[in-house]
């Protein structure tokens, strides 16, 4: 064997061992850039606001009623809320920092309901983060992306349009 064919075989040996470390590089890229990605969706995750509402008190007909609103998320910068109990709908809107400890928040009597509730219950639950993203918290936290449109169609659902706004959540009204 001669010095021409050992240069040879060596130039064949290199480049078969720069195809494997470059197809194991690439492979280790693709699952870096995988691990990153789960990961900013997990961040993302916890970072969104739940607002969690516990009934406390219970007033009179036609009373505003106390309940107990904690933020399990992120910086909660507006939240649209409708409740009804009973025969009776309220509903209010509301900002919470991020992780807030429970806090009592007195929600308006707004309408009689057209039907009777047996227990309390939320009607209509909104949250929007700092970075204006919405969220239906009473559909497992799924964003919304045009929350105008969808608080209007809900509140023609409720038969409540002209009733109440949620400015914090949908922006101000245009005019």
């Amino acid at each position: 064997m001669n010095s021409a064919q050992t240069v040879v075989l060596l130039s064949i040996a290199t480049a078969a061992f720069a195809l494997w470390a470059a197809f194991f590089a690439t492979r280790a890229d693709f699952a870096t850039r995988r691990a990153i990605r789960e990961a900013n969706t997990r961040w993302e995750a916890s970072m969104r606001p739940v607002p969690h509402i516990t009934f406390t008190e219970f007033a009179a007909p036609g009373q505003s009623i106390q309940v107990q609103v904690e933020n399990l998320g992120g910086i909660l910068a507006g939240c649209g809320v409708i409740l009804q109990n009973g025969d009776e709908i309220y509903a209010t809107e509301l900002t919470l920092p991020e992780k807030a400890p429970a806090r009592p928040i007195s929600l308006p009597f707004i309408v009689k309901a057209w039907q009777r509730s047996a227990q309390p219950r939320p009607l209509l639950l909104i949250a929007r983060d700092v970075a204006g993203r919405c969220f239906d918290c009473l559909d497992g936290g799924k964003q919304i992306k045009d929350p105008r449109r969808w608080v209007a169609s809900r509140l023609r659902e409720l038969r409540m349009q002209g009733m109440v706004d949620f400015p914090s959540v949908t922006g101000p009204a245009k005019g």
